[in-house]
């Protein structure tokens, strides 16, 4: 069994650690319970699109999902990958762990989060118990974590949150902020009205940058007209601003301008039984 960390270090981006043969079964034993855990009840894997929290028995996942870090390349021949070496490598770069393990003719990469507070640095005083008395360690070391961050299979990824699996991998690409250019373009688009277009790009945050680049993306201002656009939001009780020539009014006031993110993004909805109107943080299409 081979321990990877994936890092910040620059040239070294993912190290291997040597461990005993004991300790290696400790290892995978750990890992490969942890994967037991990680797909237990899960009835539905569910593509990612940065709209739909999964509940427990789901995870999301992310087809063709690129390994630039070269985690597969290091399981397929962990010699190539360069061994940890504390003159070199710093412990305190390490962002994750993971394993390569065999499932069903298939290698599954297993990831767990590292964080700072499971290291154990010679900058600090610690100690261990051994024989009848503490010692000082002399040493840096880790802890594991009780369970994995993701599984990659193949080109798959494999999460339950998107939250902490982009604090290791890359994916901006897939639930990003918009740019200026997106931003002034929805600013700009044929049904929306802005007064100050610079000014609204300038105050564009995250969360309203990343409404619009989902609004964006889901073309709902192309396909529906201005009328039906207007229409439906009089049954939600949203009153939108129109202009003498029929475009939406972007408002310049923060609670009104999420308000209307959240309606183009159809965070708005009623249900069918009560007709009672709820916004929803967390939506997929229903098959």
């Amino acid at each position: 069994m081979n321990l990877f960390a994936v890092t910040d270090l620059a040239g070294s981006r993912v190290i291997r650690f040597p461990m005993s043969a004991e300790l290696g079964e400790e290892v995978r034993v750990l890992f490969e319970s942890q994967r037991d855990s990680f797909f237990l009840g899960v009835d539905e894997v569910i593509p990612f699109d940065g709209r739909y929290t999964p509940d427990e028995s789901e995870l999301l996942s992310i087809a063709d999902f690129p390994d630039v870090d070269g985690l597969a390349a290091a399981v397929a021949n962990p010699l190539a990958v360069d061994q940890f070496d504390p003159q070199n490598h710093s412990l305190d770069l390490v962002k994750a762990l993971f394993v390569g393990v065999q499932s069903n003719g298939t290698t599954q990469i297993l990831v767990q989060l590292f964080e700072r507070r499971r290291l154990i640095s010679r900058t600090l005083l610690s100690m261990f118990f051994s024989g009848d008395q503490f010692q000082k360690m002399t040493d840096s070391g880790l802890t594991f974590d009780k369970k994995l961050l993701a599984v990659l299979e193949g080109n798959v990824l494999k999460f339950h949150s998107f939250h902490f699996a982009k604090r290791v991998f890359e994916l901006s690409e897939y639930y990003r902020e918009a740019t200026n250019e997106e931003v002034s373009s929805f600013a700009q688009h044929e049904k929306m009205s802005v007064e100050d277009i610079n000014q609204f790009v300038l105050d564009a945050g995250p969360q309203t940058r990343k409404k619009i680049s989902l609004i964006l993306q889901s073309g709902v201002l192309d396909n529906y007209p201005i009328e039906h656009i207007s229409a439906v939001a009089n049954t939600m009780q949203l009153d939108l601003n129109l202009t003498g020539d029929g475009k939406i009014t972007i408002p310049s006031n923060k609670t009104d301008l999420k308000k209307l993110l959240r309606f183009l993004d159809e965070d708005y909805y009623e249900s069918p039984l009560s007709s009672t109107r709820y916004i929803s943080n967390s939506k997929r299409v229903a098959d």
